[in-house]
């Protein structure tokens, strides 16, 4: 797998411009940020045990949070900096997220906040299925959610699956499909 590691400094002292991180709408996983921490322009350096919790607000009004404590996978010091896993939660909208991160020691008491701006680009497409699917995984989905299988009055095999992809299929009387995507041929 591709991981695509973006290494920022970031102040718990300075008054700076966030820092931007471009991402794509439904990115999962594929992107960890490094944040390399400053106190003035001192180099800190995280012990294994230090605690990080991230969250943020989607443009959208969705929240998201991730503490190192119960998000491991996501959130986690690595050589001594915060790492930070962006997620689909975190790109689920399009737009701009504050992203607010907040570090403690291990018994609990604060060394420090410092955000970045999350910068999500929208994706072509509106469902997430589609925009990340492969046809394997799109096959498997319309699948696992058949409804209904029968043949209907032309004498064509008609399979109905609640998949939430938004996907309509009709057929012609010369036995051509045609596949809209929201009204998108």
């Amino acid at each position: 797998m591709i991981t695509i590691t973006q290494t920022v400094d970031l102040s718990l002292t300075e008054n700076l411009i966030p820092t931007i991180i471009h991402a794509k709408q439904y990115d999962s996983m594929g992107r960890k940020v490094l944040c390399s921490i400053y106190q003035g322009s001192t180099l800190v350096t995280l012990d294994s045990d230090t605690i990080i919790n991230v969250s943020g607000t989607r443009p959208d009004g969705e929240i998201f949070q991730y503490g190192s404590g119960t998000d491991s996978d996501v959130v986690y010091v690595e050589g001594g900096k915060a790492a930070i896993w962006i997620t689909d939660v975190m790109t689920g909208a399009a737009g701009r997220t504050a992203v607010d991160v907040t570090i403690t020691d291990s018994s609990g008491s604060a060394l420090g906040s410092f955000s970045f701006i999350l910068r999500v680009e929208k994706a072509s497409l509106e469902s997430e299925a589609l925009s990340t699917g492969s046809y394997t995984g799109l096959v498997s989905l319309l699948a696992a959610n058949i409804v209904d299988c029968y043949i209907d009055d032309n004498g064509y095999f008609v399979i109905v699956s609640e998949d939430g992809l938004g996907l309509t299929f009709s057929m012609d009387d010369e036995g051509n499909v045609t596949v809209e995507y929201g009204g998108t041929t």
